[in-house]
Parts: structure tokens; sequence; C-alpha cells
């Protein structure tokens, strides 16, 4: 009988489909940076062979050798069972060692086997091990932020239920509510680091034929201004921008919030033609962002810390002297 997945046991294998998933993403880009892909594949195996001995209660010597794992986890493998692809991940080690130690970039042929042979792995691996579909390891267990985790997993819903652009809206309001978490963390301090200033409310042109020189620079301040606010926020908290504008344009555009709590959203012909590699990939630059986000949580903390809200704080000048001022001598 399979033993029970504790929850910690859940998200290092979240884990690992996320280095499987950055891996995967790492393949697509041109050489020599699908190179990349091969340190991700190898890292994503070992830290699953890890969790699996500590699933199996399997104690290993601290000077492992790659191929030992199959050697020590093999007696407490159901009966009859052995784990697989052993010799087929010993190549993904030989490349991972060539490029890492020796400076050898492996062919796009070595790195698009590897890829399968991963995948493979992982599919077989966590039946025989933990008895579940790695494809349902869900990567939003990793995600600290409840609202943000819970937005991913509905997204996932749809995509399941083969509803790509209800997929994809799902993703643009996960980021979005990743932004607001840090925009409107509001302690004794003030307004958050990440806010960049007041909401600027929505421009209303004048309503006539042809709107004034003023109303049309105006409209056009802004747009700007909203635009390098939220590209400040994105960069601010560590997101790549590139990266964000790539996912702007294949989640759908102009989300709205009706007073009745319904959302809406554009969908063009661009979007009726996104792919499940398109998902995937917009996905993945979710989940890393919130990740990658999560180091401004310990920020707000400190501020908020020297900064309590419930403080009275008495302000003092002081004039700035230097070493040689005999008053502070």
């Amino acid at each position: 009988m399979t033993k029970p997945l504790s929850q910690q046991t859940i998200q290092r294998l979240a884990f690992v489909r996320f280095l499987h998933a950055q891996g995967i993403a790492q393949s697509a880009q041109p050489e020599p940076m699908s190179a990349a892909a091969i340190l991700s594949f190898q890292d994503a195996v070992e830290h699953f062979l890890l969790i699996s001995a500590d699933h199996l209660e399997v104690n290993l010597p601290s000077n492992m050798h790659f191929p030992q794992y199959w050697e020590k986890l093999q007696p407490k493998l159901p009966a009859g069972q052995v784990l697989p692809s052993k010799q087929a991940l010993g190549r993904v080690n030989k490349l991972r060692v060539d490029l890492k130690h020796h400076g050898n970039i492996p062919s796009s042929h070595a790195i698009a086997q590897s890829k399968a042979d991963v995948t493979t792995f992982f599919t077989d691996a966590a039946q025989m091990i933990f008895n579940v579909d790695f494809e349902t390891v869900d990567m939003a267990d990793l995600i600290a932020h409840p609202e943000v985790a819970g937005l991913l997993r509905e997204a996932r819903t749809h995509f399941e239920a083969d509803r790509v652009i209800f997929a994809m809206a799902g993703l643009a309001l996960a980021f979005e509510e990743l932004l607001e978490h840090y925009m409107s963390r509001k302690k004794g301090w003030g307004e958050s680091p990440f806010t960049f200033g007041d909401r600027l409310p929505m421009f209303r042109p004048e309503r006539s034929e042809r709107a004034s020189p003023v109303s049309r620079q105006l409209k056009a301040l802004t747009t700007a201004t909203t635009r390098m606010k939220k590209a400040m926020r994105v960069m601010a908290l560590g997101i790549d921008y590139a990266r964000y504008v790539h996912f702007t344009a294949l989640t759908p555009s102009e989300i709205s919030w009706g007073r009745d709590g319904s959302i809406k959203f554009s969908v063009d012909d661009m979007s009726r033609s996104l792919t499940a590699d398109d998902y995937q990939l917009a996905r993945l630059f979710v989940i890393e962002s919130a990740l990658q986000a999560a180091r401004a949580d310990a920020v707000l903390e400190r501020l908020a810390v020297h900064y309590p809200e419930d403080m009275d704080y008495d302000v003092e000048e002081w004039t700035w002297s230097g070493p040689s001022d005999p008053q502070i001598r």
C-alpha cells in the first residue's frame, strides 16, 4: 500500500515540476542558451530522487554518485518493479557534467532527447513511487499568496476542460492579483513602496467631435503614466520585463471589473489561436514571477517592524557634523 503524501512532500514535488517546466522552457530557446535546460532537468531529477528516498524511508550515504540512486531505492519499490530510465538519465547526467565541469555545449538533438527522457521518467516514476500522475502535481502549491494560487487553480480547471481562452484570462487575473498584493500592503509607514503614487482615475475626454489639445494631452499623459507605473512595479519586484511583455501579448487584454463583481475581458483573433504550449509558458511566467516577487515580503515585513501602525512618532531634526567638528568629540 502506497504511503500517503505529506503536505511537505507535495510542495517538494511541485518544485520538481517547476524545475522540469523551467527546463522545457529553456530547451525552446536558441542555442547556446538552450543548454541551460540540461542543468534544470538534472536538478529536477536529483531532487525527485531525494524526495523518493525520504518518502520510502531510505537512508542515503553522504557521498552518493548518481547511478547509486537506482541501487539504493530498489529494495523499497513495489515487488517486481524497477525504477525506470537508469540508462537514459545516465546520459542526461553525463551531459550535465560535460556542460558544467568541461564547458561542452550539448547539441540541440541531445537537449530534445533529454527533455523526452526526463519527461518519461517523471511520468513513470511518480506513479510508481507516489501513486500520483506527475501532470496533476500543481505548481501553485509553491505560491504563498492564496488569492494568486486560487486563480492559478481556476485557470487550470478551464485549461483541462479545453477552454484555453478562459484559462489564459485566469492567468492574467492571477498576475494582476500578484501586483495588487504588493500595491495594497499598507502599514504604519504609509503606502507600499511598490505603489508609485496614487491610482490614476480613468480619463474621460470631452464629449465633442473634436477634443481640445489640452484634453488630448491629458489623455496621453494619463495613459503613459499608468503604463510606466505598472512597468516600474513589475521591475521593482524583480520580474523580467521582457517576459512580462510577452505574457501580455499572450493573455487577454482590457480586463475590467463591473460593479456587480463581474469580470470582462477582450477576445481577438489572436486569443482564439492560443495553444496549450502558450498556456504552459504563461503559467510558468506567473509562478516564476510570484516566487521572484516573494523576496519583497521580507522588505515589507522589515518596514512594518520599523514603523508599527500603533506608534506615535516623535521626530527631531538633527544637523550632520563631520568627524572634525568639536561638538561631537
